[in-house]
């Protein structure tokens, strides 16, 4: 009796779905799928942190994956190639901090050299960015812009959260959150 007591201590039983995910908000940005070109997702909080590829994890938020356009949709392993052809990126708010944040796109790069046969440069993209309250569910947003030029950035939304996280305010002034100059620019992969 004791040595099944001991094996039953040693070898605890598996349990399944104990993985918490704990997010208030996501936003969740995407482009046509088979487009070469890299788009990539900033957010702002009220406390100023920004995340974006090169800083994935600030504050309450992290962005999930950087997205490059379909050169990093496939992947190579020895039973063969793996085509994932989601053009999207997506970033988690896993906590309440009132206050305003700001959601913007930037067309990184437009990619201009012929990667396969016939493949033709994008003249331009749309980009559809959309935002969800989770706990309780509400969709915030869900708009799409078109990008016309290698470099654009767009503010999709503002919005502001309460202490509740209650979204009470929306609008689409513009900001800009890519810099310029070459010292500050988000600069090359």
């Amino acid at each position: 009796m004791l040595f099944i007591i001991a094996f039953l201590m040693i070898n605890p039983v598996a349990k399944k779905g104990d993985i918490v995910v704990n997010a208030e908000f996501m936003i969740t940005m995407s482009w046509p799928k088979g487009m070469y070109d890299d788009i990539d997702l900033y957010v702002q909080d009220p406390a100023g942190n920004v995340v974006f590829f090169k800083q994935k994890d600030r504050g309450l938020m992290n962005l999930n994956r950087d997205d490059l356009g379909f050169s990093n949709d496939v992947v190579h392993t020895e039973s063969g190639s793996f085509v994932h052809e989601l053009n999207e990126e997506n970033v988690t708010i896993r906590g309440i901090l009132p206050g305003e944040y700001i959601v913007n796109a930037h067309w990184f790069s437009q990619k201009s050299q012929f990667i396969e046969k016939g493949y033709v440069p994008s003249k331009e993209v749309p980009v559809t960015v959309k935002i969800e309250k989770l706990n309780p569910y509400r969709l915030i947003d869900v708009s799409t812009e078109v990008f016309q030029q290698s470099g654009q950035e767009i503010t999709f939304l503002r919005f502001i959260v309460d202490a509740d996280g209650t979204v009470v305010q929306t609008n689409k002034l513009q900001y800009k959150m890519v810099k310029q100059s070459k010292s500050n620019s988000p600069g090359a992969r």
